[in-house]
């Protein structure tokens, strides 16, 4: 019980920290009230100003608890002498209709299905991608006091922010409360789709709301999202809330609104950009919303945003939370895009033909690049999603055949309902074109929620009325629990491990060779993973491929004709031992490397899985060998 305690302490003092540094700066930087909105634009505020003060840490060396708290101070004083100020003012409550035992059902529904992943959450397992950098590297920063280069990590030189905000949580309790990081993401998606839909929602606000988060959690791919340390949920409350913003800014009543709407808007577009390599085109995506009023500024009347506004509160917010990132890649690499524009610009650990290897990983993701496949891509990526990169490698609803035409029918007139769609459709084509990854779609899901949530309450609420409503209801809330199913299975099991174990539950994660790695070898020891690229839980230093497909230790060692090659490329980079693992996707080992672990002379196995899935060598200096 503890277990689950601490850590629901720690995500409310995550969370307070956040919402008290926007409630902070909003004051000053929008000066308006925003409604029912405010909440999400203090967490989208605060989440930006902790990404800016991690970077500053960071960069600076003094990515410690000290500095943490050093970065806490200003907000502290801030709130007390604005104390008064960070309260919403009091008003009289609106009077409530009286609602039947049906109107709770949502909320029960919604409360089983966030809090049974919230305890699946708290499992010490750490996913692939997590263990490969989401994780790996905010500890790496936090043993160092920073940043500090990684070799071989094409993803060490992207964007990080929410991997910053990892690094605080682990600074503040552990790891596990880096994964709930991401998981509180998912409910600020949740919070802000359900103020959105009930703005939006017309006649149909009360079943709108609850319908569009039914519908978002309704997806296979956010259901696992929720429980792993990723960051498409931090993305998709950015590009929601980027979409909304920019809505308000588009109708508001006074160009004062509309400016602290379009600000709003682009920090919006500039955490998408600081949180992830494709981020700034997130923000396009955004942007392009207020392309038809500003190719018609010179004759509208309505007080939305000008030309002169749109760049000063939209795109330089934007780029400046974003820019921190391709310089950071420059100072290291010399790229600011590190690996893209290799021809350009160059880099280490990288080479053109790598390059060509990723690009066609990245284009056999997905059912097909010709024509027709595009043509059908939006019925596939609905109907037949799936495990494997063949399949798009997740599900989403197939619900989405009948509501995204059925909000298509009355975007028409609705522009709260057209605009997230027109997004939508936006980051579809890109996604379309680049890497067919169904977690890449997850951020467009929300708006897709929104749309379509409030379209089929609204016919709902046309054609029958309330009962029509609660039927509607009643069936998305059936989709969340089928789709949530597993995990409140695992949620209930869960809670009683965490409950009857005594010690330390963390150390049962670890894996049995990391284990060994810190037991046996000396703290100077630097290993090479062949096969293998989950370095979170090993205390050495590692170097590993950051993508199969495209392998860096095949390019550096696949080239050695002979064992005395391979042996005096991996002195040069003070390897001291190789890790070899058999995963199913694994390129192999290099000839000229598995020679030298095959020589007696050269090379001593230390350590070996029953299953013989993992093996690791300590290197010898073989006798008469120039190095």
């Amino acid at each position: 019980m503890a277990h689950i305690l601490l850590h629901a302490l720690g995500l409310a003092a995550l969370a307070a920290a956040v919402w008290l540094a926007g409630r902070v700066l909003l004051r000053p930087i929008v000066g308006v009230d925003l409604g029912a909105w405010q909440t999400a634009a203090s967490f989208l505020v605060g989440s930006l100003y902790w990404m800016a003060a991690l970077f500053a840490l960071a960069a600076a060396g003094f990515l410690t608890r000290a500095g943490l708290v050093a970065a806490a101070l200003p907000l502290a004083a801030a709130a007390v002498a604005l104390r008064r100020g960070l309260a919403p003012p009091r008003t009289r409550p609106p009077a409530r209709s009286r609602r039947g035992a049906l109107d709770l059902v949502p909320g029960a529904v919604l409360a089983a299905v966030l809090g049974s992943n919230l305890l699946v959450t708290l499992a010490p397992v750490v996913s692939w991608d997590a263990a490969v950098y989401h994780l790996a590297l905010p500890r790496l920063y936090l043993e160092h006091g920073g940043f500090r280069p990684v070799e071989m990590s094409v993803y060490s030189h992207w964007p990080q922010g929410v991997e910053l905000l990892f690094a605080a949580a682990m600074l503040v309790q552990d790891w596990v409360l880096a994964k709930l990081v991401h998981f509180g993401f998912g409910l600020l998606v949740a919070a802000a789709l359900f103020v959105a839909a009930r703005r939006a929602g017309g006649a149909a606000r009360r079943s709108a709301p609850w319908l569009a988060v039914a519908l978002f959690l309704s997806n296979d791919v956010v259901a696992q999202e929720l429980r792993v340390a990723y960051v498409d949920l931090a993305i998709a409350f950015f590009l929601l809330s980027g979409v909304v913003c920019m809505g308000r800014a588009l109708d508001a009543p006074t160009r004062r609104h509309a400016d602290a709407w379009l600000l709003l808007a682009g920090l919006a577009g500039g955490g998408m950009a600081a949180v992830k390599v494709t981020g700034i085109a997130g923000a396009a995506v955004v942007g392009a919303l207020a392309l038809p009023r500003l190719v018609a500024s010179g004759r509208a009347r309505r007080p939305g945003p000008r030309p002169g506004a749109f760049v000063a509160r939209f795109a330089a917010p934007a780029l400046l939370l974003w820019l921190p990132w391709p310089l950071e890649s420059a100072l290291a690499t010399g790229n600011p895009v590190y690996p893209f524009l290799y021809g350009t610009f160059g880099g280490p650990d990288w080479s053109v033909e790598l390059g060509r290897r990723f690009a066609g990983w990245q284009r056999s993701i997905g059912m097909g690049r010709e024509p027709l496949d595009y043509l059908l891509l939006p019925f596939r990526v609905i109907l037949a999603g799936g495990e494997g990169y063949e399949r798009f490698d997740g599900r989403i609803g197939a619900f989405w055949i009948l509501v995204v035409p059925l909000a298509l029918v009355l975007a028409r007139r609705r522009p709260a309902i057209g605009r997230p769609l027109a997004a939508a459709g936006l980051w579809f084509a890109l996604w379309a074109a680049t890497s067919q990854q169904m977690r890449l779609l997850l951020p467009i899901l929300p708006l897709l929620a929104l749309a379509g949530g409030v379209a089929v309450a609204e016919l709902a609420a046309r054609l029958g009325g309330r009962r029509a409503c609660a039927a509607v209801l009643l069936a998305a809330g059936a989709f969340a629990v089928q789709v949530h199913a597993p995990a409140m299975a695992a949620g209930a099991k869960s809670a009683a491990v965490y409950v009857a174990f005594e010690g330390d539950l963390l150390a049962t994660a670890v894996p049995a060779v990391h284990r060994f790695v810190g037991e046996r070898l000396p703290a100077g020891a630097k290993l090479l993973f062949v096969n293998e690229n989950r370095g979170f839980f090993c205390p050495r230093e590692i170097l590993a491929d950051s993508f199969f497909e495209a392998s860096q230790v095949r390019a550096w060692l696949g080239g050695a004709r002979s064992p005395d090659e391979a042996a005096r490329r991996l002195a040069a980079r003070g390897v001291t031992h190789v890790l070899v693992a058999r995963p199913a996707l694994a390129p192999g080992v290099p000839p000229a490397l598995a020679a030298l672990l095959a020589d007696p002379r050269r090379a001593e196995r230390i350590y070996a899985e029953r299953d013989g899935a993992v093996a690791l060598y300590a290197l010898l200096a073989a006798p008469g060998a120039d190095g």
